[in-house]
């Protein structure tokens, strides 16, 4: 049975004499052990390419700028931030010597790799003897479980690197700003999401008053003001109540409704005018509080009060 597809048999060659061999070849590639070694020969290669992708291309939108900078050189990252690809575009931006430098590398690598398993005897495929740092098992479980990490890490790997170029081209996002966790220091991400805490208040419309005052009005200014309209009504008041005519009288407490509402606001704002009824034919008292009234608005006018 296939440990990848329980429902179905594992191909003949799937023996699990290969590490990472888990039964998974659904659509019969590796007919014979020859076909086997060749695929796993390219899986490895293209394993071990999409581990340093996927590891030099968070990195390099990451330094690119410092780098650049650093040896006096135009960056390559795009407006948002994104490594050129062929999705994101700006492969025109790398030095064509870049390219020719990396085909002439990997051919070199290549050649190297087709010798050894010419004349190497029991090779394993995508073994080229590469470990300066002496980390390879000496026992033959150490051996596969070493080759088992590196298969698993790099089929991740490819599928990783494949998702950072789909992600970018449909998002326009750089890889560090999708998930900014991942690559950057935890301070640095809390700085970057924070809220900020200061807030501009909005501005407040104030109307204008209606009137405005040029300066205030002193108590010494407003009582003679206020005799004055107190000594101009009063005969009048007395007169008009004598007579018999009832629509002079209610003409003159008209009167006395105006004069009163003039005398309390003349303390507050000096803007009321005080606009004489009309009076009563024939009645000659109504005639002569009309000419009181007319003194006292010459009165105010003299002393500044207008409306």
């Amino acid at each position: 049975k296939s440990q990848a597809l329980p429902f179905t048999n594992a191909p003949l060659t799937l023996d699990g004499s290969m590490a990472g061999d888990v039964g998974f070849d659904p659509l019969g590639f590796a007919k014979t052990q020859m076909d086997l070694s060749t695929y796993r020969e390219a899986e490895v290669k293209h394993a071990r390419l999409a581990m340093l992708a996927a590891a030099g291309w968070p990195l390099s939108e990451l330094w690119d700028k410092k780098i650049a900078s650093l040896f006096g050189l135009p960056g390559v990252l795009d407006e948002a931030g994104r490594v050129p690809s062929v999705l994101n575009g700006g492969m025109d931006r790398i030095s064509p010597f870049y390219w020719g430098a990396c085909l002439i590398l990997a051919a070199a690598v290549d050649f190297y790799g087709l010798n050894r398993a010419s004349s190497v005897k029991g090779y394993i495929p995508g073994d080229l003897g590469f470990d300066p740092f002496g980390l390879y098992p000496k026992d033959d479980k150490g051996k596969k479980w070493m080759q088992a990490a590196e298969i698993k890490n790099g089929r991740i790997a490819m599928i990783a690197i494949t998702a950072f170029a789909f992600q970018e081209f449909a998002s326009h996002v750089a890889i560090i700003d999708e998930v900014p966790f991942l690559f950057k220091p935890f301070w640095a991400t809390l700085a970057d999401n924070a809220p900020s805490t200061y807030v501009i208040p909005p501005t407040v419309y104030e109307a204008p008053p209606i009137f405005e005052l040029s300066a205030p009005m002193s108590s010494s200014f407003t009582e003679p003001v206020v005799d004055a309209i107190t000594s101009a009504v009063t005969p009048s008041i007395d007169a008009a109540a004598s007579s018999p005519a009832a629509e002079a009288v209610t003409t003159m407490s008209s009167t006395m409704d105006a004069v009163s509402s003039a005398t309390t606001t003349t303390g507050e704002a000096a803007t009321s005018v005080i606009i004489p009824p009309p009076a009563a034919e024939g009645s000659d008292e109504l005639i002569e509080a009309k000419k009181r009234i007319v003194e006292l608005e010459a009165k105010l006018a003299a002393v500044g009060v207008s409306p």
